[in-house]
């Protein structure tokens, strides 16, 4: 289907949009996992406000016609587990370095997954990439050992975890052609119907005794701005532009929240996170290789939502 301009600028627009709502959401992630909520109430406040925004579409639409092994692994590896471990990271590790090891390792591990599963050939362009991504991310785990505060390569291991979480979610979509929007009800809804009675009745919270301002903040960036509208947006923007080309703009993550982190946070990143922002940003941008530069007619394609 060719886009046209009018289109594909409103694209671009939307692609940039989710690209700052990423990046603000790494850094309102930050917040929530050094205040007074535990990761699993983040987590809580993300997917059971997510679902009352996702009630109606149930209503306009029919449910998924996703397998119940497919439902599992979507609304485990970009649900619950993923926020989980990426809360979690936040909790032990800045935002620069939240951004360059999950940004980083995902696209590393999904090219993994491909080549071990799929047969798919990884080309000497992605090859390429993946030993830029590595060393910027081993820069980065180099300067919280030698550097950083006590205890940082906790929040990296995390960030892997959730990096490879959320690298099996996008090849499983891809893999089984599920759409944006049958994804978006699937992991709310497993994760409303599964993960949240598990978490008010087992999972360690203080959500009883946290300002409600705290509350508020993690309810509506994660429930309604990050796991829902940014869905939608990514969705409009990866038809319009394409998958390439979305994922060219998402290479800006990890410099953006850096930059946001500062005002927000007082975190000043140090020389060998901004070389490892560059590093990573550049390996992203090889991975996706000439096709990145080749004029496409955008196609109406299955797309994940982001993190």
């Amino acid at each position: 289907m060719m886009v046209r301009p009018r289109e594909e600028i409103l694209g671009l627009a939307a692609g940039i949009g989710v690209l700052i709502l990423f990046s603000g959401m790494l850094v309102v992630s930050r917040l929530g996992a050094t205040s007074s909520l535990t990761v699993f109430d983040m987590t809580g406040l993300r997917f059971g406000i997510a679902a009352i925004f996702t009630a109606p579409l149930l209503l306009r639409m029919r449910l998924p016609r996703v397998g119940l092994r497919q439902a599992i692994v979507l609304g485990t590896c970009s649900g619950c587990v993923f926020t989980t471990l990426l809360f979690g990271g936040m909790a032990f590790a800045p935002v620069a370095h939240g951004a360059i090891v999950v940004n980083g390792a995902m696209p590393v591990f999904a090219a993994l997954i491909s080549w071990t599963i799929f047969g798919e050939k990884l080309g000497r362009w992605r090859v390429a990439g993946i030993v830029l991504i590595v060393i910027g991310v081993a820069a980065t785990g180099w300067d919280a050992l030698a550097f950083g505060v006590p205890g940082q390569w906790r929040g990296h291991l995390l960030f892997l975890g959730a990096a490879a979480c959320n690298a099996t979610f996008l090849t499983a979509v891809r893999g089984w052609n599920i759409g944006a929007f049958e994804s978006l009800l699937t992991v709310n809804i497993m994760n409303l119907v599964f993960y949240i009675p598990v978490w008010l009745l087992f999972l360690p919270s203080n959500i009883a005794n946290a300002p409600w301002q705290e509350i508020a903040l993690q309810g509506v960036y994660q429930g309604i701005i990050a796991a829902f509208f940014a869905s939608i947006m990514i969705a409009y923007a990866a038809r319009t532009l394409g998958g390439t080309r979305q994922a060219a703009v998402m290479s800006g993550a990890p410099a953006l929240s850096l930059l946001l982190a500062i005002p927000a946070l007082g975190e000043i990143p140090s020389i060998i996170s901004i070389t490892g922002v560059v590093v990573v940003t550049v390996g992203i941008l090889v991975t996706l290789g000439p096709r990145l530069l080749q004029p496409q007619a955008a196609r109406v394609a299955p797309v994940a939502p982001p993190p």
